[in-house]
C-alpha cells in the first residue's frame, strides 16, 4: 500500500511539473516578443524623428493617438443608418465596385464595362433575395465640369445594366420617408430599364 502511495505522489507531482511548465512556456514567448516589438518599435520611432536642425515648420509631427481607419467616413455611416431604417427588409452593401456589378451580369458585360474598372459606388441596395435595386452615391455638389462628367459616366453605365443610380448629398442627407420614396422610385424605374433591356 505504500509503494502505491508512493507511485501516485510522484505521478501527481510530474504531472503539476508538466503543467507548470507548459503555462511558463508561453509567457516566455510573449516576454520575448514584447521585448523584440519594443526593439521594433524603438527604431521605428527614432528614424521617424527629425533631425534637431530641421526647421521647426516642416518637422514630423506626431500625433498621440492613431486615426481609425473606416470603411465609411462620417457623412457614410450616418446615411447608411438611415438607408437601413427607411428599407429594414432591404439589403444595403457599402462601396460596390462597378466592374462587380457588370460581372453579376455577365462576362460580356463587365468586359463591356471594363473602362469602370476602380470606379465604385457607395452603396448598392437589394431586394431580400439580393437582387440589386438601385445604386446610391453620396457626393458634394460640384462645379467642375469633368466631375459632373464623371458622374455621368458612372450613372449611364449603371442604366446599361438595368441599375438607377441615387444621389444624395452629405450636406443635405434625407430622412427615412425620403429616402423610401426614392427607393420605391427606383424600383419603378429599375422595372423600366429592365423592360427596354429585354
Amino acid at each position: 500500500m505504500d509503494n502505491l502511495t508512493l507511485v501516485i505522489a510522484l505521478a501527481a507531482v510530474a504531472v503539476a511539473g508538466i503543467l507548470f511548465f507548459i503555462n511558463r512556456r508561453p509567457a516566455r514567448q510573449t516576454a520575448v516578443e514584447t521585448v523584440s516589438h519594443r526593439r521594433y518599435a524603438g527604431a521605428h520611432r527614432e528614424q521617424a524623428r527629425p533631425a534637431a536642425d530641421a526647421d521647426p515648420q516642416t518637422r514630423f509631427v506626431e500625433t498621440s493617438k492613431p486615426k481609425q481607419y473606416r470603411l465609411l467616413n462620417s457623412s457614410e455611416q450616418e446615411l447608411y443608418h438611415r438607408l437601413c431604417e427607411a428599407m429594414p427588409n432591404m439589403r444595403v452593401f457599402t462601396q460596390v465596385g462597378v466592374s462587380q456589378l457588370a460581372l453579376a451580369r455577365g462576362r460580356q458585360e463587365a468586359m463591356r464595362l471594363s473602362r469602370m474598372a476602380g470606379r465604385g459606388v457607395d452603396f448598392v441596395v437589394c431586394d431580400a433575395d439580393f437582387s440589386i435595386v438601385a445604386a446610391i452615391e453620396l457626393a458634394w455638389p460640384t462645379t467642375g465640369q469633368e466631375i459632373d462628367n464623371a458622374e455621368d459616366v458612372k450613372r449611364v453605365a449603371l442604366q446599361s445594366l438595368g441599375i438607377p443610380m441615387i444621389v444624395f448629398r452629405p450636406n443635405k442627407l434625407p430622412d427615412a420617408d425620403t429616402i423610401s420614396r426614392e427607393i420605391a422610385d427606383a424600383i419603378l424605374r429599375r422595372n423600366r430599364l429592365e423592360a427596354e433591356r429585354s
